[in-house]
């Protein structure tokens, strides 16, 4: 079973570094092109370039969050694993909660007799049973390892049984898993850390480039116009 980084920091720090270091690059192009075309980087010419770098970051940030392309791995909620003794002609259950899509996996088998090995016409039976008592998934007669893998259709409590045919006792290993299917962006933090820093850039090149200033200036004569 994979499962995500604990610390997504450490397995992104290549990808932040890279998406820094391509912010870095556009903003020397579009410098460059100011430069070339003999634009004087006035306090207003810089606000426009932070409000272009500003917007860059915040799509990217957006396109890391909602449309990056996603991971799917499997996250294994319960498992149960241990040797269990069967009477001659019994049969051993163990119950377990599950919830819709889950996957059921495990395996049952390693016969053994007196704690000894033995393979000489020892077989058992296994069944998954729904919360109706629903037989899902049987198998008869088997004298060897057995493995399961079944995806619950609906959310309740199901049981795995493994059945004794034989006169003597028998001892075998069962192994039940639960997992389910988690689906995550792993880009999705980098976007979160893209979106937060655009915002005092955004600050910034809105002061600098006198958009602020403007607003009050309209505010203000739209205010004079109605007091006359």
């Amino acid at each position: 079973m994979s499962a995500p980084p604990e610390m997504w920091w450490t397995s992104f720090l290549p990808l932040i570094i890279v998406g820094v270091v391509i912010l870095g690059v556009i903003f020397l192009i579009l410098f460059g092109i100011l430069m070339s075309r003999r634009v004087t980087m006035t306090l207003r010419t810089g606000g426009a370039v932070a409000l272009t770098l500003a917007s860059i970051l915040l799509l990217t940030g957006l396109w890391s969050m909602f449309l990056s392309p996603v991971v799917t791995y499997q996250e294994t909620k319960d498992s149960f694993y241990n040797s269990v003794s069967i009477d001659g002609l019994k049969a051993w259950g163990y119950t377990f909660t599950v919830q819709d899509g889950d996957i059921i996996g495990g395996s049952v088998g390693g016969i053994r007799v007196d704690e000894v090995p033995d393979t000489a016409g020892k077989t058992f039976n296994l069944r998954i049973y729904d919360p109706s008592d629903n037989i899902i998934w049987s198998e008869t007669n088997t004298t060897y390892s057995k493995y399961f893998n079944i995806k619950a259709v609906r959310s309740g409590i199901y049981r795995a049984e493994v059945r004794n045919p034989n006169r003597e006792d028998i001892e075998c290993y069962v192994q039940v898993t639960i997992s389910a299917k988690v689906t995550y962006r792993p880009l999705e933090p980098l976007g979160q850390w893209l979106s937060l820093i655009s915002l005092p850039v955004f600050g910034l090149g809105i002061w600098a480039s006198g958009l602020f200033t403007i607003m009050q200036k309209k505010e203000k004569k739209g205010s004079v116009n109605v007091h006359a």
